[in-house]
């Protein structure tokens, strides 16, 4: 037998500790355990970016680096949709749109040659071939239909479909399949199992497909059923674990990766050919559901789609050396008084907050935190809300807001906090609240808000004295920014502009100019935001103005796109966020009208995936 040095070229090498740095098939022994060790593969989920539209019941086809969404429904209402989007691995392009707007239509196939079938409202016999830049009308599915899960992974011209709802059938299930060779649809043998409304998922090929999950008629239970397809007859096969409906799923015959979309759960599972079993959980779930889709052409490389009324996630599926612990929010420490419009510094588990409205009255209240409870720390001079903060626990910066009295009521004062009292510092030029602020003590600024009206300034602050900085591209208040960035790398977002009520702008700051980026998925304002211009967080804020609909969404910022991250538990809005720069930095405090509940977010981490083996 082959030594590992023989196999390698290298030593088994000796160590005292786990190394930091190690790389796929690196072993080694680990002197003070005493055990055989090395990094290894496994299955892992990691968020990427999300759709520029959101919507579900969508259909899709392609692969992890070359996928296709298009169609869909957006609430209220279930409006039918033509958009089409591509995802390129990396972030996701609008495309042509489809003919005719619909939803719960059929897709497989390429990003170049794809095809989507079928669909709703009206339940349709039309079928539509993409080419990568065009749509084109082909044979018509034998039975109008909706529901349509399509077996054709990677190919145009040999798929199995497994039809849903009829005219006929209406919400009872149906067995039928069809085929598609590429230019016209033929009949197939029936499934063995009727599926009410579809709901199922399909994957593999028109010889070698599988179809999984769905209702079962005539209750609407989800099913755990899975059958495969051979080319000439559908046999039934090892069952799902939990059963689900509305399921996304990518692969093969033999290996077959989906979701199993049950309310309030993100668990997975993965098929051999022979059974399934369970994989890591995805990082988002949603109340209702997750109505998706999902694209790859092999069960060890893909992404599914988690849509819904408030996700357009976008999460892949690969096999890594690392485990991937998705993003978490927590319960956090209580407040000590009940708050919103509060400016956030620090982290946890070294956090600060101060200023804010108690539902009656600004005040001046200053908390420390720790990570589980706050402990009260030096009063601000005056009573202030809607102020910006930035910094650290013990070398912050509250600047401007707005106070109790005066006319006007809205400052260009500036306070320092040293850990323990606040003292005066400079004072700026232009008199704001509503806005938001980055960086240091010593390095830091501010960008934005209502004077009134709403303005574009930035002004940079040394430590001392403050300076005129490169105006926004677009004026606007109550928006977020990355409190834990610097004064040459700030990111501002979200915000009413004053004619555009729920502004999808976002802006980057190089220390002299902003300039526009990608823009957030959705509108909203009076959120939190935290983390830095390649790393940042928004969270919580409202949806529309006006009236009481704060969400629970939390979306994520690359330096190049926004993803969507794990819901917070309470939907809040004017609530203050921190710096949040590390792995469990951020934390946000505060409602409106009032409250004095928090929450914590751990981010999404990769660590090392180190096993022992065993030795003889």
């Amino acid at each position: 037998m082959a030594t590992y040095r023989e196999l390698v070229g290298k030593k088994i090498k000796k160590v005292t500790s786990d190394p930091s740095n190690s790389i796929d098939g690196q072993m080694w022994y680990n002197s003070t355990t005493g055990a055989l060790r090395g990094l290894a593969l496994t299955s892992a989920w990691s968020s990427a970016s999300q759709l520029g539209t959101g919507r579900y019941l969508s259909g899709g086809f392609g692969s992890q680096t070359a996928g296709v969404v298009t169609m869909g429904a957006i609430p209220p209402g279930a409006s039918p949709q033509t958009i089409t989007e591509h995802y390129d691995g990396t972030g996701w392009s609008n495309a042509t749109a489809y003919p005719t707007g619909g939803f719960s239509g059929g897709g497989a196939g390429t990003q170049t040659a794809g095809l989507l079938a079928g669909g709703t409202p009206g339940r349709t016999t039309a079928a539509n071939e993409y080419d990568g830049s065009s749509w084109t009308s082909t044979g018509s599915v034998p039975v109008a239909c909706d529901s349509f899960s399509l077996c054709g992974e990677g190919t145009q011209s040999n798929i199995i479909g497994a039809i849903g709802r009829t005219p006929a059938t209406g919400n009872s299930g149906t067995n039928i399949s069809v085929t598609y060779n590429g230019s016209v649809f033929g009949s197939a043998p029936n499934l063995n199992t009727a599926r009410m409304y579809g709901n199922h998922a399909g994957t593999g090929t028109g010889t070698a497909g599988l179809i999984f999950g769905g209702f079962i008629d005539p209750s609407p239970n989800a099913m755990t059923n899975c059958e495969e397809y051979d080319g000439s007859s559908w046999s039934n096969t090892g069952s799902l674990n939990v059963a689900g409906s509305f399921l996304n799923g990518f692969g093969t015959q033999s290996d077959t990766v989906t979701n199993v979309n049950t309310p309030n759960y993100a668990g997975t599972e993965r098929y051999n050919g022979t059974s399934w079993t369970a994989l890591p959980n995805m990082g988002v779930s949603s109340p209702g559901g997750l109505y998706g889709n999902a694209a790859g052409t092999s069960g060890t490389k893909g992404y599914i789609t988690t849509l819904g009324p408030t996700l357009a996630a976008t999460e892949e599926f690969n096999e890594s050396t690392n485990v991937i612990t998705a993003a978490a929010w927590a319960s956090g420490g209580t407040y000590p008084t009940n708050i919103y419009g509060s400016a956030g510094a620090g982290n946890t588990p070294a956090g600060l907050v101060f200023g804010g409205y108690n539902g009656s009255a600004g005040v001046t209240t200053t908390s420390e935190y720790d990570g589980s409870t706050f402990s009260s720390g030096g009063s601000l001079p005056v009573a202030k809300r809607y102020l910006a903060g930035f910094g650290t626990q013990t070398a912050a910066l509250g600047a401007k807001g707005r106070v109790p009295t005066g006319s006007p009521s809205t400052v260009t004062t500036s306070e320092e906090y040293d850990g323990s009292s606040w003292t005066s510092g400079g004072t700026a030029s232009v008199a704001a609240s509503l806005f938001s602020g980055s960086g240091t003590q010593t390095s830091g600024l501010v960008f934005g808000g209502t004077t009134p009206p709403y303005t574009n300034s930035t002004e940079e602050y040394n430590g001392s004295s403050w300076t005129t900085g490169g105006n926004l591209g677009t004026a606007r208040a109550n928006h977020s920014g990355s409190v834990g960035g610097t004064q040459t790398a700030a990111l501002a977002f979200f915000g009413d502009d004053g004619s555009t009520p729920l502004t999808l702008n976002t802006e980057e700051y190089n220390g002299t100019s902003w300039s526009e980026q990608n823009n957030v998925p959705a509108g909203r304002f009076a959120g939190g935001g935290a983390g830095t211009q390649t790393a940042g967080y928004g969270f919580g804020g409202y949806t529309a103005p006006g009236t009481p609909n704060q969400t629970t969404s939390t979306i994520r910022y690359d330096g190049t796109s926004w993803a969507t991250s794990v819901n917070m538990a309470t939907a809040r809005g004017y609530n203050s966020g921190s710096a949040g720069t590390g792995p469990a930095g951020i934390f946000t405090v505060g409602d409106f009208p009032v409250a004095n509940s928090t929450e914590q977010l751990t981010e999404e981490t990769a660590t090392p995936n180190i096993e022992t083996f065993s030795t003889s």
